[in-house]
């Protein structure tokens, strides 16, 4: 019972957190910022102000396609960020330059979520697959051939603890999304590229952004729950 109540909280405040996002991101969207700056132009100087000259900005059609590719050494901006000039636009693109000072400065939690990166989306797809091939092998095997069923459990275990990869991933995820944002709203601010007022709602769309970032570990915690509590069922089953 506990399991579905936390996933039903989880899906009411990821409905709110998405609909905050799309609201300050639109507003955002629509002001034009004081300092005439565009993405492009404020991504440059802060590359320049950290001593990154390895780093180049491109565009990529679509809308939310905003990221850094460490591996290609490129900032990559949207439709609605490549050379904007509105509030959202020079967040965004800040927030990924921030990201790109991570990875310049070897930031440790950084270089960790990037390690786990290329195996969690592996993991989170085949950890239900393990954790019900588990269950499988306790229920039905052992009357089909001579098993010992406490191997499915064991199977079962290895499937949690391949999702419990990917719930690392989201783990570091979220302190290192924060913390671009907060690399960039530092820099924003100490080159005046936002107004007070522009400050205080560019402040809010990264807020609002790194949220779903929380909802995201959230929800990882909330599976990794409940594969838990079917591999543990199935081993309590077996032995009533």
């Amino acid at each position: 019972m506990i399991y579905y109540i936390l996933a039903l909280v989880v899906m009411v405040w990821s409905i709110i957190v998405q609909a905050n996002l799309k609201s300050k991101a639109a507003k955002g969207s629509d002001i034009t910022t004081r300092s005439g700056l565009t993405a492009n132009q404020v991504v440059e100087r802060m590359l320049s102000d950290h001593g990154i000259s390895d780093i180049t900005i491109e565009h990529k059609s679509g809308q939310l396609t905003d990221c850094y590719s460490p591996r290609e050494g490129k900032i990559y901006l949207s439709d609605t960020t490549y050379g904007r000039s509105s509030i959202t636009a020079i967040a965004v693109a800040a927030h990924e330059c921030g990201h790109a000072i991570q990875d310049h400065e070897g930031m440790l939690i950084y270089r960790f979520r990037q390690t786990l990166a290329p195996v969690a989306g592996l993991c989170s797809r085949m950890a239900v697959w393990i954790v019900v091939a588990g269950v499988f092998i306790t229920a039905m095997l052992p009357r089909i051939i001579n098993i010992n069923p406490e191997i499915g459990y064991y199977v079962s275990i290895g499937g949690v603890i391949a999702y419990f990869v990917t719930f690392l991933f989201y783990l570091a995820m979220l302190p290192v999304e924060r913390n671009a944002s907060s690399r960039a709203l530092k820099d924003i601010k100490e080159n005046g590229w936002f107004s007070d007022g522009e400050m205080k709602l560019g402040r809010k769309i990264l807020r609002a952004a790194g949220d779903t970032y929380a909802v995201s570990l959230a929800s990882s915690a909330i599976t990794l729950l409940r594969l838990i509590l079917i591999a543990g069922g199935a081993r309590s089953g077996r032995r009533r």
